[in-house]
């Protein structure tokens, strides 16, 4: 990297003695080997092996999970990037409520061969991933320090490139485009006068949103170690606050932040190259598996998500409409689900259907709750005629989503369903005909995870499907410290509703909710409940 410093630093010398006149018409090289002399290179970074960074501040939980919350909801958040140069790895920490009473810890490390090694803090536990997901993983983490986002926006801008002038809402900037190694478009605004980033944009199809662009934004700069490094760190999706954050880089770097935090055994590391095999999981074709007659679970549709649909004699219900999941917290954000986007899961569930139930169209799609994972894949079942039915608040996001379908939302029992396109279930609705009856049943007001929650119950096979309340994982991480709260409660909820259970599903962990699992969660007392998840 020394050597690309050295060559930058030659071109910026030809470009200070240009004249005025092929100044004003500089290429958007120039411009960023300006910015990137600005902020003071990477040659201090480097000579002292790494940098980190950390960030302190807060996060809007609506803005972020689009409809996790229907209001905003400001929570803390706070983030340590660790960069070794030499090593080639990166680190990043994160400590921040993810939903209700769901405090996360986490460790992520991204090393040389392509590998991640992530750690929970909180539920003691660290695993390997043998292969990123994206070419470009460690540089989403260093682009939050401007020296490394110009850095890799010179290393992929061709000479042919240029700098537009434009107006920004806080003056004029110098935009930059180029396509990162992953072939992400980011687009680079900097200050005229001071050469120093300002801003920062990028496109993404949100679920439920649609087309989207994300924002970063630097301020307050300082001097520091032979740096100009920016002292607050912002970023926004389409307009709206989604972070906000004091910002502290230093040039010191810890062996210790590389590896699984103290008193975590760091497993052994898988054998490096596993990318070589990895097929997308767009391009991965369904696994169905059949849970009970007529009742079937597609696995990993996305990885730790398994919906299901139910036959009926002459068509099918699909319960909840998956899309992709966005990381928000890097630049540009990752999706874990490499090859789905917010729309294309949505058709792999509906071909799954259609592939094991041919010649049933689906005539209900059933939305559990109002979170975008679970609504951002509705549009293809809208499309072929479904009728959604879902409690309010899921029906509201689903109404914004394809309002320019024009489907209309009716409450339950005040409108033939036939003619309508979201019917909105309160309390209990059954669906039935001569082969299979379903009870969609809203979870009372008080639960803890969202409003006008909907569970599906099939009374002859005694099975109910609960989406993201009891995390079935591996006995050894069994419970998850974070899923308490919710476990517990649902535990409760499902003893006191006297329903017949002899087989409980959830759409995340493994699927099936073990009976070991259901007594290990009634055995939590309050007090043992509370204490884990101190």
């Amino acid at each position: 990297m020394r050597c690309i410093n050295q060559a930058m630093r030659a071109a910026l010398a030809l470009l200070i003695v240009l004249s005025p006149a092929a100044a004003a018409a500089q290429s958007a090289r120039d411009t960023l080997l300006r910015s990137f002399e600005a902020h003071g290179g990477l040659d201090e970074i480097e000579a002292a092996g790494g940098a980190t960074f950390f960030l302190d501040g807060e996060f809007d939980l609506g803005v972020r999970l689009q409809g996790q919350t229907l209001e905003s909801e400001m929570t803390p958040m706070r983030q340590m990037i660790a960069v070794d140069t030499a090593g080639e790895r990166v680190a990043y920490d994160l400590r921040w409520r993810n939903y209700y009473q769901s405090e996360q810890d986490l460790r992520e490390v991204h090393d040389a061969e392509g590998r991640i090694l992530f750690a929970d803090k909180r539920n003691e536990t660290a695993q390997w991933m043998p292969y990123a997901p994206v070419e470009d993983d460690q540089a989403r983490f260093k682009r939050i320090l401007p020296n490394f986002f110009l850095a890799d926006a010179l290393a992929h801008t061709p000479e042919s490139a240029r700098a537009e002038t434009v107006q920004r809402e806080d003056g004029p900037a110098l935009a930059v485009t180029y396509q990162s190694a992953a072939g992400d478009p980011l687009t680079l605004f900097i200050d005229p006068q001071t050469y120093l980033l300002s801003a920062a944009s990028a496109p993404l199809d949100m679920p439920l949103l649609g087309a989207s662009v994300i924002q970063w934004r630097w301020s307050e700069y300082k001097e520091q170690d032979g740096l100009t490094v920016p002292g607050r760190f912002m970023s926004f999706l389409n307009g709206k606050l989604l972070s906000r954050a004091d910002m502290i880089t230093t040039t010191d770097v810890y062996d210790r932040s590389f590896s699984a935090p103290r008193g975590i055994e760091t497993p052994a590391a898988p054998p490096p190259g596993g990318r070589d095999d990895f097929v997308p999981y767009g391009d991965r074709a369904p696994e169905v598996e059949t849970i009970a007659p007529g009742v079937h679970m597609v696995r990993n549709l996305r990885p730790g998500f398994h919906p299901v649909f139910i036959e009926f004699n002459d068509f099918v219900m699909a319960v909840d409409a998956p899309a992709g999941w966005y990381e928000m917290t890097q630049i540009p954000p990752m999706n874990w689900a490499q090859g789905d986007d917010a729309g294309s899961l949505g058709e792999k569930f509906l071909r799954a259907i259609r592939q094991t139930a041919p010649g049933k169209p689906v005539r209900y799609l059933v939305l559990t709750h109002h979170h975008s994972d679970h609504i951002g894949g509705l549009e293809p079942f809208v499309r072929q005629g479904a009728t959604i039915l879902a409690g309010e608040a899921a029906a509201e996001l689903a109404r914004g989503a394809i309002g320019k379908t024009g489907a209309p939302v009716a409450l339950d029992g005040e409108a033939d369903e036939d003619d309508s396109g979201i019917l909105v279930v309160r309390n209990q609705r059954t669906i039935q005909d001569m082969s299979m009856e379903v009870r969609l049943i809203e979870l009372p007001g008080d639960n803890p995870k969202s409003e006008g929650h909907l569970v599906v119950y099939l009374p002859d096979e005694k099975l109910l499907y609960s989406t993201a309340f009891i995390y079935p994982v591996p006995e050894s991480d069994f419970p998850l410290v974070e899923s308490v709260p919710l476990s517990a409660w649902f535990v409760e909820w499902l003893d006191e509703s006297e329903l017949e259970v002899d087989s409980l599903y959830n759409v995340h962990g493994q699927g099936r909710v073990q009976p070991w699992q259901l007594q290990q969660l009634r055995a939590l007392t309050g007090t043992e409940a509370a204490r884990l998840i101190e």
